[in-house]
C-alpha cells in the first residue's frame, strides 16, 4: 500500500513539474467533458419542452372513455341503449386513484346550443362544454380576464366563456362580460372568466352538474364522456390499460357499453422521436470525450519517451512494474479529474448561455436543465476514459527493460 500511494505521488508531481504540457493535455478533457455536460443540459431541457409542447398542444398523451349510445344487434339494426352508463364526479375519483398518480382525470360534456343574455333576446350559436374544475389541463384555455372555473360555481352558476363569444355578445373587451349573466340551456350563469379564442367557433365552459347533463345530453342522446392525460407520453398506454381495468371492476363487461381510445401510433412515434433525439447527442459526447482521452494516451506516451531514464532508474533501485504503472494512471486519473471539473463549470455555463439567447432571439421558452447526475455522470466517464487511455501508456512504461531504459538517450 505504501509502494502505491508513494508512485501515485511520483505521477503528481510530475504532472507539476511539467504545468503547461499538463495544461495542455488536460484541455482535451476540459472540452470533451464542457461538451457532454453542455449536451446532456441542452437535451434534458429540450426533452422538456418538446414534452410540454406535445401535451399543451397535441391530444397525445390523452385517453378518452366514451359511453356508447348505440347497440348494435345481431341482426345488424341499430338501436338506442336504455342502460347507458353515467360517469359522474365519484367515478372520476376513483379513476383517478386507479392511475395511480399517472394522470389527471376530468368529465366532459359538450354540446352546440343557443347562448342569450338577459337585456338582448338574440340567439348566438356556441359550443358548450360542461367540465369539472381544472378542465384547463385538459382543453387549451389561456385565460385573458377573470378565472377559470372551480367547485363553488357549480352553485353559484358559474360560466367561462371564450373571446370570441365575449365579441358575438357585444362587448369589444375582455372583461366586459366579467360578473355579467348568460343564459345557456335555459338556465342564466354567471360569466366569471374569458379565455383566449378569438376566432369562430364560440365557445362557452360550464361545471357539469345535472342539469347540465339532463339538458345537454339532449335527454339520454348523449352521456359524459372521461378524459385521461397522462403525465408522460411514456405512460400513456399503461394509462389506458389502467382505465380499462377500472371500468371491468365498475361496470364488468365493457365490450359494447363503452369505447376507450387513445393515439397508440402517434405515442410510439413521440417515443421513437424522443429516443433517437437522445441516442444522437449520446453520440457527439460520446466523440467528445473520445477526443480527450486520445489526448490523454498521446501525452503520457510522450511522457513515457521522455522519461525512459527516469524508469530504468526507478526499476533498477526495486520498483515493480505495477509501481510504474500506478505512477502513469495517476497522472492519467489527474489529468482527466481536473479536466472535469474544470469542464462541468463551462458546460453548465454554456448550456445556461446557448438557452438564454434561444430565449432572447426565439421567444421559445427553452431552458437548460440541471441535475446532479448529469455533471457527476460526466465526471465519471471523465475518470473512466483516463484510465482506459492510461493504461496502455502506463504497461509500455512498466515492461521498459531497466537496463535498455538506463541506456536510453
Amino acid at each position: 500500500m505504501h509502494r502505491t500511494m508513494s508512485s501515485a505521488i511520483i505521477g503528481f508531481e510530475a504532472l507539476r513539474a511539467n504545468p503547461l504540457r499538463s495544461a495542455l493535455s488536460t484541455l482535451g478533457v476540459v472540452i470533451g467533458v464542457a461538451s457532454l455536460v453542455a449536451i446532456l443540459a441542452l437535451g434534458d431541457g429540450l426533452e422538456r419542452f418538446t414534452r410540454g409542447q406535445l401535451g399543451e398542444t397535441t391530444d397525445i398523451q390523452m385517453v378518452t372513455i366514451l359511453p356508447q349510445m348505440i347497440e348494435l344487434t345481431a341482426g345488424g339494426v341499430s338501436v338506442r341503449r336504455t342502460d347507458i352508463p353515467i360517469l359522474t364526479q365519484r367515478d372520476r375519483d376513483s379513476l383517478a386513484a386507479a392511475t395511480d398518480g399517472r394522470a389527471d382525470v376530468t368529465l366532459a360534456l359538450g354540446g352546440s346550443v343557443y347562448v342569450t343574455t338577459p337585456d338582448d333576446t338574440t340567439r348566438h350559436a356556441a359550443i358548450v362544454t360542461a367540465t369539472l374544475p381544472g378542465g384547463e389541463r385538459f382543453i387549451d384555455m389561456r385565460l385573458l380576464a377573470g378565472r377559470l372555473l372551480r367547485a363553488d360555481d357549480a352553485a353559484r352558476p358559474g360560466a367561462v366563456i371564450t373571446a370570441a363569444m365575449a365579441r358575438a355578445l357585444g362587448d369589444a373587451t375582455d372583461s366586459a362580460l366579467i360578473g355579467r349573466r348568460i343564459e345557456v340551456i335555459g338556465r342564466a350563469y354567471e360569466v366569471v372568466g374569458v379565455v383566449a379564442g378569438a376566432s369562430a367557433p364560440a365557445r362557452a365552459y360550464i361545471p357539469l352538474d345535472s342539469t347540465a347533463v339532463t339538458r345537454l345530453g339532449d335527454s339520454g342522446r348523449q352521456a359524459p364522456m372521461a378524459i385521461l392525460k397522462a403525465h408522460r407520453v411514456e405512460d400513456v398506454e399503461r394509462v389506458r390499460a389502467d382505465a380499462e381495468r377500472w371500468l371491468t371492476r365498475r361496470f364488468g363487461a365493457i365490450n359494447g357499453r363503452f369505447t376507450v381510445s387513445s393515439s397508440g401510433s402517434r405515442v410510439n412515434q413521440a417515443e421513437r422521436g424522443i429516443l433517437v433525439f437522445k441516442l444522437v447527442l449520446g453520440s457527439i459526447t460520446g466523440i467528445a470525450i473520445l477526443v480527450g482521452g486520445i489526448g490523454i494516451m498521446n501525452v503520457l506516451l510522450a511522457s513515457v519517451a521522455e522519461r525512459t531514464r527516469e524508469i530504468g532508474v526507478r526499476k533498477a533501485v526495486g520498483a515493480r512494474a505495477g509501481d510504474i504503472m500506478v505512477q502513469f494512471l495517476a497522472e492519467s486519473v489527474a489529468i482527466s479529474g481536473a479536466g472535469s471539473l474544470v469542464g462541468v463549470l463551462l458546460g453548465l455555463s454554456g448550456a445556461f448561455g446557448i438557452t438564454a439567447a434561444i430565449r432572447a432571439l426565439a421567444k421559445a421558452p427553452i431552458f437548460a436543465a440541471f441535475t446532479w447526475s448529469s455533471p457527476l455522470f460526466a465526471m465519471l466517464v471523465a475518470v473512466l476514459v483516463g484510465v482506459a487511455f492510461g493504461t496502455y501508456p502506463a504497461r509500455r512504461a512498466a515492461r521498459l527493460s531497466p537496463i535498455d531504459a538506463i541506456r536510453h538517450e
